[in-house]
């Protein structure tokens, strides 16, 4: 077996590892659970009000109409499959997309830059972000959405459209904003000179994305409501006015100074906690990989350093103009494209002898980051004095 791919085995058995550790905890809802597993469950009994918007639900819930379904449908095949509703049910499918996403990156690696230790760089900076880290043992919507993006991305590259198509109508069935992407692809198709491709994306994402309602008409709603119901979202996204601690604006994301708390348990000397937010050294190196990549690519205008600064950018650059509420895990989708310049940029400095002491310092620091802030991404107890120690980390407001 070649040691790459020994390496890349051993990088996905200890990201599948870490994302599924006591992925039951804590057994009640974390967050923004209480709209998408609530909802998941209520399409497993076949209540067709999970699906209306004139509906209300019991106290404490609410039906997660406002934003397509696919994710919790998945949530609701993995309880059926399992055959039972616990935590565990409904999380299972996004420590799956956790996984995939980290080969997705080390893939996308090898395709953009033929080069293996760019591609494993690539994936261990991901496998170790906290953002998606924490999406993916959550049953919320943006590891399904990173993940669907990643494959469309992938077969994009290949020039396989149809399937890449096909993928980002996925995507878009989880959030709106894989339309990011869509815009994309089309500049780079004008680009590349295949304007008749474009058809293909604005074809079959929406065949996609409505085949993904079937659910909704077999249960008895009508194209009318159907057209109502995006209708709803799309005055829900656009008109919204809610005010929240945990938001944060589009441009301090790369910063990582806003974490979202998901979760408390106040115990006798210990307290658990869960927070959505990066890993602060990979974003923190990250941000200035990006830099240095640009201008990389203004000397060298190669292809594949455009591809990963366009998908950071293109996924992260227009919450600048959007007027509702945002929170850092929105940023989630860019975190591989920026783990793949600081791959690239790492590779750089590891093929100069000079630099290699400080590309492992780097990597170092990067790890153990990861190992001191793993008790705030999975709601391990810990004291309450070493509390202090994650926002001294992470240089956020402390809460408590």
């Amino acid at each position: 077996m070649k040691k790459t791919n020994l390496l890349l085995i051993l990088l996905l058995v200890s990201s599948l590892f870490l994302r599924i550790i006591r992925i039951d905890y804590p057994k009640n809802y974390v967050f923004d659970e209480v709209y998408y597993p609530f909802t998941a469950k209520e399409y497993l009994k076949g209540n067709k009000e999970a699906w209306e918007w004139w509906t209300k639900a019991p106290e404490g819930h609410a039906y997660a109409w406002v934003n397509p379904p696919l994710a919790q449908e998945i949530m609701a095949g993995s309880m059926f499959i399992l055959k039972n509703t616990d935590s565990l049910a409904w999380r299972l499918p996004g420590v799956v997309m956790g996984v995939l996403s980290v080969y997705l990156v080390y893939y996308l690696g090898v395709l953009l830059f033929k080069k293996d230790t760019i591609a494993l760089l690539s994936a261990l900076i991901f496998s170790i972000d906290g953002l998606n880290f924490v999406q993916s043992r959550t049953g919320m919507l943006d590891i399904y959405l990173v993940t669907f993006c990643l494959l469309s991305f992938v077969f994009f590259i290949k020039n396989k459209f149809s399937i890449s198509a096909i993928f980002l109508g996925m995507a878009l069935a989880n959030k709106w904003t894989a339309v990011y992407l869509l815009g994309l692809f089309i500049l780079l198709l004008i680009k590349y000179r295949l304007p008749i491709k474009i058809f293909k994306f604005l074809v079959i994402p929406p065949v996609i994305y409505l085949l993904i309602y079937l659910p909704f008409f077999l249960t008895g709603h009508t194209l009318n409501q159907f057209l109502q119901l995006i209708n709803q979202q799309w005055w829900y996204h656009t008109h919204l006015k809610a005010a929240h601690d945990y938001a944060s604006s589009w441009w301090s994301w790369p910063l990582n100074l806003y974490p979202v708390w998901y979760f408390v348990d106040y115990q006798k000397d210990k307290i658990a906690n869960i927070f959505a937010f990066g890993n602060p050294v990979v974003f923190w190196v990250g941000t200035i990989a990006i830099l240095l990549t640009v201008r990389d690519y203004l000397k060298k205008r190669s292809e594949s350093l455009l591809l990963v600064l366009a998908g950071f950018f293109f996924l992260w650059l227009p919450w600048a103009i959007s007027p509702r509420l945002m929170f850092i895990y929105y940023f989630s989708p860019s975190v591989p494209f920026l783990s793949l310049a600081l791959g690239y940029q790492l590779s750089l400095g590891l093929d100069k002898k000079k630099s290699q002491p400080m590309i492992i310092i780097f990597l170092s620091l990067m790890i153990l980051s990861f190992i001191l802030v793993y008790p705030f991404l999975t709601g391990i107890p810990i004291p309450k004095e070493f509390i202090k120690l994650f926002f001294l980390i992470n240089m956020s407001k402390n809460p408590f």
